[in-house]
């Protein structure tokens, strides 16, 4: 070798690498949060969401001065997209207003905010279709090895308790049917990829590996919503991306993979709790991780096997007739399906399950039997609270205290779980159309990356994925809660969207031309002058965002701070609770934790103000008025007792502890202050 010939070749390697290097940073930064979204309850906690939001704001801002304004060039339906969702968070935060609960609606205009920012800061990165490919590659290897390392504590029996709760997987989200959605995304993402000739053999076998561990985790979770939403899901996905009969090939070895200890993997709903369910999950673990390896390793040879075949171009008319006969044969199969789902009666069969639906009823066989749910009380409140409030909505995250005088069920949902539903109930029709017309021009973009050849449609497709589950399965279900599942629907779309202001600025739009120096100069300073504005509104928006993120976050950080001590120094919890409350004045569960602890420890008149402070915060919380009178009661304030405890019992009629206690204080004989303390502990 010529001496300086390798220096030669690291020049090139670095030369290659350059233009992808500060996409491949901010990509990375983004999938490492999602991840551990993913492993700590799907982010849903509010102090791992809050942190995360405030880290994409640095990113945010980084980018922007290093790449300068100037060089962030958006087409126009990505600048539309981008004022829609920003209208939509400003509308978000005007709903305070009219509130009930005005500090859950901060908190949810700042989860809204925290998913524009993921959406800006990923459609801003300076995308190649190349740093596109790996960070989804490593988001789909990162869920993937979140699948294997469950299968393994499965098949070991590794504290089973704590992954599979009421017979069905909650690991690693926190709740069934995000669990069942992000290894769906996982799945669908590794398959896409995985179809790809251009990429390493052994690394398409470790991505139909996972993509097979994903879909029997999601077997296991046994989600009726991903039951149904399924074959949806699968369609759209087949028509969005490229090179539609490679990827239905790819897809057949994980899915036929899944299927082989399939009896396995639903034996573990069937089994009871204790060494059965060990047994059962034990049992299913094994069989998966065997069949995982056989995939993999068959995977990785076809894959090798066809690096060694030459490369032939596209048959038109062959694809065309394949594509024909997988028509036919998949609308075979749902026919078959459907004929022996129903036994040959389809229209009792929908009669039936309606009224399963709409009437909930529990089965003992398998999850995936039984429709019965409280959707059906959710959508009807849900609905009857949009007509009564039809502009504004109910105001971001007020949905609660809404439902529960309204409701015909046990369950006090915070959500509607429906993202339809949501949109309309949270934030009447102005915030309906506001996101609707986000999706659509930040679809628009996104279609326009898919629709270029090669690398980069493949990228585009992969990318839109997320959404689709996001989308489909969150309809009927409560997803934007999740930043494990909306963190990569709405960040992976802003990164197609940035591919797809890319195509358009290749395909010679104006947008990309650079000024004309022979421009006049009162035009030039115009331009300068709007770019100056905008880049002076766009630093006050990320101050602003760091000033409203920060105070809750250090607000919720203070409340944890008190929970974990509140047994063993109660006065320094109600210290730390203070100071929450100070920090966020707001928010109502500084004053009902804090209310709470005080009349745990005997301090009932600090139980009543701080109680007193959460109804003053939330007047329509049924527990801030009850705990108020269970701490009035405990004082011997008994009209003041009745009179609290009566709001509660107006807002929750199905609630056993506050009749009680209602019917007590009525009586010759009011609570005593132990009395008081088991009423608080009947709910708690």
């Amino acid at each position: 070798m010529r001496p300086g010939a390798r220096p030669m070749e690291l020049d090139d390697i670095q030369a290659r690498l350059r233009p992808h290097v500060p996409a491949l940073i901010g990509g990375a930064i983004a999938v490492a949060l999602m991840l551990v979204w993913a492993v700590h309850d799907g982010g849903y906690d509010e102090d791992t969401w809050y942190w995360g939001a405030l880290v994409f704001v640095a990113m945010l801002a980084s980018i922007t001065v290093a790449r300068g304004p100037a060089a962030i060039r958006l087409s126009r339906p990505a600048r539309v997209a981008l004022l829609a969702f920003a209208l939509y968070t400003a509308w978000s935060y005007l709903s305070i207003t009219w509130a009930s609960s005005p500090g859950d609606a901060l908190n949810g205009s700042n989860r809204t905010l925290f998913y524009l920012v993921v959406f800006a800061t990923m459609l801003v990165l300076p995308w190649t279709p190349q740093a596109g490919r790996l960070v989804l590659i490593a988001f789909a290897l990162g869920v993937g090895a979140i699948a294997v390392v469950l299968l393994f504590r499965l098949a070991a029996n590794d504290d089973v308790g704590s992954l599979i709760i009421e017979r069905r997987l909650a690991a690693p989200t926190g709740y069934f049917n995000s669990t069942a959605a992000l290894f769906t995304i996982d799945a669908l993402m590794a398959i896409v990829l995985a179809a790809r000739r251009d990429l390493p053999g052994l690394l398409r076998g470790v991505l139909l590996a996972f993509a097979c561990a994903s879909l029997q985790l999601a077997v296991v979770v046994q989600s009726r919503g991903w039951l149904f939403t399924l074959p949806l899901i699968a369609l759209v996905t087949i028509v969005l991306v490229p090179d539609r009969l490679r990827v239905v090939a790819s897809a057949i070895l994980p899915v036929a993979g899944a299927l082989i200890p399939l009896r396995r993997l639903l034996d573990v709903y069937k089994s009871a709790a204790g060494p059965a369910l060990g047994h059962a999950a034990s049992s299913a673990g094994h069989s998966a991780l065997l069949v995982c390896a056989f995939v993999f390793m068959l995977g990785t040879l076809l894959a090798w096997s066809e690096a060694l075949l030459p490369k032939r171009g596209p048959n038109v008319a062959r694809r065309r007739v394949l594509g024909a006969v997988l028509a036919v044969i998949a609308v075979l199969a749902v026919g078959v399906g459907a004929e022996a789902a129903t036994h040959g009666h389809p229209v009792r069969f929908i009669v039936r399950e309606w009224n399963g639906f709409s009437h909930p009823e529990t089965s003992s066989g398998s999850h995936f039997t039984d429709v019965g749910s409280s959707r059906y009380d959710f959508w009807r409140v849900a609905l009857d609270a949009f007509v009564a409030h039809p502009i504004g909505g109910l105001g971001q995250d007020n949905f609660a205290d809404y439902y529960v005088p309204r409701r015909r069920t046990g369950e006090e949902p915070a959500w509607t779980h429906s993202l339809e539903l949501r949109l309309l109930t949270h934030t009447g029709i102005v915030g309906f159309l506001l996101f609707a017309v986000f999706l659509v021009a930040a679809l628009t973009v996104a279609l326009r990356a898919r629709r270029r050849p090669g690398l980069e449609a493949a990228v585009a497709a992969a990318g839109l994925l997320p959404l689709v589950v996001w989308l489909i399965h969150g309809s009927i279900d409560w997803f934007w809660e999740m930043p494990a599942l909306s963190g990569p629907a709405l960040g992976f779309l802003g990164m197609v969207g940035a591919l797809g202001c890319r195509s358009e600025r290749s395909g010679g739009s104006p947008e990309a031309v650079s000024e004309d120096p022979a421009q006049p100069s009162r035009a030039r300073s115009s331009r300068r002058a709007r770019r100056a504005l905008i880049t002076a509104l766009g630093a006050s928006a990320l101050v602003a965002s760091v000033v409203v993120l920060a105070f809750p976050y250090l607000s919720v950080r203070e409340v944890s701070e008190a929970s974990d001590i509140r047994t063993s120094d109660p006065a320094g919890a109600l210290n730390h609770l203070r100071v929450a409350a100070e920090l966020n004045p707001l928010s109502a569960n500084p004053g009902r934790v804090a209310g709470t602890i005080a009349l745990q420890t005997g301090r009932y008149a600090v139980a009543l103000q701080r109680f007193n402070q959460a109804t003053a915060r939330e007047p329509g919380g049924w527990y801030g008025w009850f705990g108020a009178g269970l701490a009035a009661s405990a004082l011997g304030e008994r009209a003041l007792a009745r009179h609290d405890v009566g709001v509660a019992a107006s807002m929750n009629t199905r609630q056993p502890a506050i009749g009680a206690t209602l019917s007590r204080l009525d009586s010759a004989h009011p609570l005593s202050p132990s009395q008081a303390l088991q009423m608080l502990v009947l709910i708690g």
